[in-house]
């Protein structure tokens, strides 16, 4: 079990990475195109458009990451207590 929590962890990771490069790649190709927009509103309007895009994909892969290791955790560790005592059962009283 060790081994494949380390193996998804290591291919979330690496994936995560190439979501990374990605976005940071796109948001410097829509900076590219806003700053070479030279006024016009229409690439203008494409570059800010891409860079948000970037900006959210990054975010999201992030929340995904996360969301991945939340779950990861408690599969591998649940914490849940088993040990809950039951109910003791009442002993009786002595009469007289």
């Amino acid at each position: 079990m060790e081994q494949l929590t380390q193996t998804i962890s290591n291919l979330v990771g690496i994936m995560l990475g190439l979501v990374g490069a990605v976005g940071v790649g796109f948001f410097i190709y829509g900076a590219y195109l806003y700053l070479t927009a030279s006024g016009a509103p229409h690439q203008m309007e494409r570059g800010k458009s891409a860079m948000m895009t970037a900006i959210a994909g990054i975010v999201l892969a992030m929340v995904a990451f996360g969301v991945v290791e939340v779950v990861m955790d408690a599969v591998v560790d649940p914490v849940v207590d088993v040990d809950v005592p039951s109910p003791a059962t009442p002993t009786p009283t002595p009469t007289s």
